[in-house]
């Protein structure tokens, strides 16, 4: 859920909010859905961007590089883009060139897929889910702007997930560890192979980072079977992206500007290398380890929900601010929550928040007799750091991430500055 909600957010969400008990998504009804919004009409060539951590990261550091590259007679291309999830609203889910989709197009968009829902009869009994409303719409939308390359981050899988209905000319592999188990299968050889089945006949590059040797080799599995050349993109791989990144951000960062180059090469358009350059240097990612200032206080914002993600965190804010004052988290009970505040002891104050109301957070009130509500948490938090002066760290679930960007009045308007006319 976004810090925001929105009068259009509604079509998106009510088949998950009124499904039967053990319905599960599905991806039958989401392409009878997109075919009639027009979905798969005029698409673009596609990039689909799966894995663990790092995803949105990458997909907007794709569409960043794609802005770059010139095509028709030295046209700039345009860029549609669909991530997962919204923060401050759910606008954020779709942009064009950078910049979300205005609350006037949303409302329109959001009663066209009203429209295409009512008209198409269920057939399997499964709901289509808000990650599959949003891509399909967000790619139709996206189309009818203009597009000539569409980049899409999957919600939840690959093979599972509705991005798989496409068929990309490249995808991009992040991060992958064991997670959402009870959906994607319980090892993680299932996750593994569950996220690259968005590879088709027609991709022609898998990027990757370095995974677990498990990880790799089903990445080269799939890769042979489809004949796709695989890239893997390391730490010291050379990147038009800023330099001072954390050292993960510039890792996605750069696995983000490969794929870009690889589609852009696959069609034949030229990548501009001091437009990249600009572009990338505009991206703007909240919530993925970024950075913000609320008066002379320093504030980091990240989205780690496990205990290896909250550790990588806890590094990077250490290694920007130089010592652990103040951390204010939300992990509600559906993660390990236990693990991950272990990885917080180093802190000298830690203040537990709860964020979402169909979440329970009895595990963190009974690690620290209570769990804030968020807003009141976070004032407490970079309260206290400016008595110390010092600096805040916010670390928890995308919705809890979205109202803290939402308290800091941070920018989620436009992902990338780069002016495409």
């Amino acid at each position: 859920m976004t810090a925001q909600h929105l009068p259009g957010d509604a079509p998106f969400f009510e088949e998950w909010s009124t499904k039967q008990p053990g319905a599960r998504r599905s991806l039958e009804r989401a392409r009878a859905v997109g075919q009639v919004m027009g979905t798969w009409d005029r698409t673009p060539p596609v990039l689909v961007v799966v894995g663990s951590k790092g995803k949105g990261t990458t997909a907007v550091h794709t569409a960043a590089t794609l802005s770059a590259a010139l095509i028709r007679s030295g046209h700039p291309a345009h860029v549609g883009l669909v991530t997962s999830p919204g923060l401050r609203t759910n606008r954020e889910r779709m942009r064009f060139d950078g910049l979300a989709i205005s609350e006037e197009e949303y409302e329109q968009v959001a009663q066209r897929l009203a429209g295409a829902r009512a008209s198409v009869a269920p057939t399997d009994g499964g709901y289509l889910s808000p990650t599959g409303a949003f891509t399909i719409a967000g790619a139709a939308w996206a189309a009818a702007r203009g597009s000539d390359v569409l980049v899409l981050e999957e919600g939840l899988g690959g093979r599972s997930d509705e991005v798989s209905l496409f068929e990309p000319r490249v995808v991009a592999v992040t991060k992958v560890f064991y997670e959402h188990g009870e959906l994607l299968g319980p090892t993680l050889d299932d996750v593994a192979r569950d996220l690259l089945g968005v590879v088709r006949p027609s991709t022609r590059t898998i990027v990757t980072v370095p995974q677990d040797a498990e990880v790799t080799a089903i990445i080269e599995e799939t890769a042979a079977t489809f004949g796709a050349e695989l890239v893997t993109v390391t730490a010291d791989r050379p990147t038009r992206a800023p330099a001072g990144l954390a050292p993960i951000t510039r890792l996605n960062a750069a696995t983000g500007e490969s794929a870009g180059r690889a589609l852009a090469s696959a069609l034949g358009w030229q990548v501009d290398d001091d437009r990249a350059s600009a572009a990338l240097a505009t991206v703007q990612v909240p919530g993925r380890l970024s950075r913000h200032r609320v008066g002379d206080v320093p504030v980091m914002v990240d989205g780690a929900i496990s205990p290896e993600g909250v550790a990588a965190t806890v590094a990077e804010y250490r290694r920007w601010h130089g010592r652990l004052d103040t951390v204010v988290a939300s992990f509600p009970d559906t993660k390990d929550v236990e693990a991950c505040f272990a990885e917080l002891r180093g802190f000298q104050r830690v203040i537990p928040a709860r964020a979402d109301d169909y979440l329970r957070f009895t595990k963190a009130a009974a690690l620290w007799s209570e769990a804030l509500d968020a807003r009141t948490a976070l004032a407490l938090g970079v309260g206290s750091a400016r008595s110390d002066d010092g600096g805040c760290l916010i670390i928890g679930t995308q919705s809890y991430v979205g109202i803290a960007l939402d308290v800091l009045g941070a920018e989620t308007e436009r992902a990338f500055g780069l002016s495409s006319g």
